[in-house]
């Protein structure tokens, strides 16, 4: 009875290594493999990291234990696919190293491993890894171990080594492995027949997102817009296409072209429904909204509209935090027109709010005549109607006529050069206050929030002053 307890605590011990290691391990990493299957490599290499993580408990804690090997294994590839390959070829040596016991898992591990040479620019030995792996009986060995190798052989020039290995690949790895090399190569008419033809079969994957950008980068603006429609008609699921049109409407937007964008955030919106894409189009199309209101319970109505359905985005809470700025601004007491002023410029440039901002900057001129903005604020009016931009300028320059700002736009001497405006002056010193103000209601608003459930979210920081 006194020798078998010994070897019952040996057999708890080694029971403990793989239910708190190796058991999570690999339920970790096999979550890993079908969130790589499905294309979502970031969400992937979590679960792998994680699988890497339990597996190194066993290394560190029973490294005697008889699951060495497993740990081994699972360390080395988690570390591979989660793109850590410092911590990864190591591990990956010792068990390929280890008398062979299961080929399957020493493909893996070799797949792995020469990943880890790709991305260590080691690109001959990594071939020299990955080319007896086309002969793999595993079908995503072949085709991983095909793109990787086809990798390898174009950073060392090799084209066309890289096209036979591609030949061992799926035609859908091959033809966006292609496609990432032409568009490097930018060899953009390449790279747009292939992304297309992806598209046309709803081959989606967050690559298309980049490609989107580096081709609108590159002036081929069409085909950008004939892969979100050509995907739009394709079988991809309804969320893969609500990123896409989301995509393509923020390139448009940022391009000035407002109109066509909208209709591509209204697509995301309607294909995405409850998505992250369709609450960030959301937000998104009241942005575009405020340009033309003219009044902060417009605004504010707005904002307030699409406060649900965008909820939980950056642009959203972005929103209505610039808004309470501006509220805290345009309401205060400050009969020198500064505050006013910059509430204008806040919702100009944070809100997106012209529409408003310009209608500040005439009532600056309506009710403070005299007041030191004035002449700054009609500046500011010009800017946001160039069509009237001379009667403005001549309001200034008849009404405003010794004010730096006249002098300046005359190309006059001024008398101040050099020297601080009193415009500015005041300005700033409205703009301390006020901000004070803000961050004061941020966090008290925060605190409100965060009582029940002890979260807090960061604010968003607000534009410092124009000079």
């Amino acid at each position: 009875m006194k020798r078998t307890a010994p070897l019952l605590a040996l057999t708890l011990v080694a029971g403990c290594a793989y239910f708190n290691g190796i058991y999570n391990a690999r339920q970790a990493e096999k979550r890993g493999d079908k969130e790589s299957e499905r294309g979502r490599e970031g969400a992937a290499a979590g679960f792998y990291s994680t699988a890497a993580a339990k597996a190194e408990t066993v290394l560190v804690r029973h490294s005697k234990s008889g699951w060495t090997d497993d740990a081994l294994y699972l360390a080395g590839r988690g570390w591979a696919l989660s793109n850590q390959c410092d911590r990864a070829v190591p591990r990956l040596e010792a068990f390929l190293a280890l008398p062979s016991r299961n080929d399957e898992r020493r493909e893996r591990a070799s797949l792995a491993l020469g990943i880890c040479r790709v991305r260590l620019s080691q690109h001959g030995p990594a071939r020299e890894l990955l080319a007896p792996l086309l002969r793999s009986r595993n079908g995503k060995v072949v085709n991983d171990a095909a793109v990787w190798a086809a990798r390898a052989s174009m950073a060392l020039g090799e084209n066309d080594s890289a096209l036979v290995y591609l030949r061992a690949a799926s035609a859908s790895a091959a033809e966006w492995e292609l496609a990432t090399a032409y568009l490097a190569q930018r060899r953009f008419a390449a790279a747009e027949s292939l992304l297309i033809t992806r598209a046309a079969r709803g081959d989606y994957r967050p690559d298309v997102l980049r490609a989107m950008s580096e081709l609108w980068g590159a002036g081929r603006t069409d085909a950008v817009l004939q892969l979100a429609v050509t995907y739009s008609n394709s079988r991809a699921r309804r969320v893969e296409k609500a990123r896409i049109h989301l995509a393509a409407g923020d390139l448009l937007m940022a391009a000035g072209q407002d109109s066509a964008a909208t209709a591509h955030f209204v697509n995301s919106q309607r294909l995405g429904r409850d998505s992250l894409p369709a609450r960030e189009a959301t937000a998104r199309l009241t942005l575009l909204s405020l340009a033309s209101l003219a009044t902060l319970p417009d605004i504010e109505a707005a904002v307030a509209r699409s406060s649900d359905a965008a909820s939980g985005t950056v642009l959203q809470r972005r929103l209505e935090q610039n808004l309470l700025f501006v509220k805290i601004l345009d309401t205060r007491t400050d009969y020198t027109g500064s505050s006013l002023f910059l509430a204008g410029e806040v919702a100009r440039d944070s809100l997106g709010g012209r529409g408003y901002a310009h209608a500040a900057f005439k009532r600056i001129v309506a009710t403070i005549p005299n007041a030191p903005v004035a002449p700054k604020a009609l500046l500011a009016a010009a800017a946001l109607r160039p069509d009237s931009g001379e009667a403005y300028n001549a309001r200034l320059r008849e009404q405003y006529s010794a004010s730096p700002y006249a002098l300046e736009l005359e190309g006059r001497d001024n008398p101040m050069l050099g020297a601080v405006k009193p415009a500015e002056t005041l300005l700033q010193q409205a703009w301390a206050t006020a901000l004070k103000e803000f961050t004061d209601s941020l966090a008290a608003r925060q605190r409100a929030a965060s009582a029940p459930t002890n979260t807090q979210a960061a604010p968003v920081p607000v534009p410092p002053p124009p000079a």
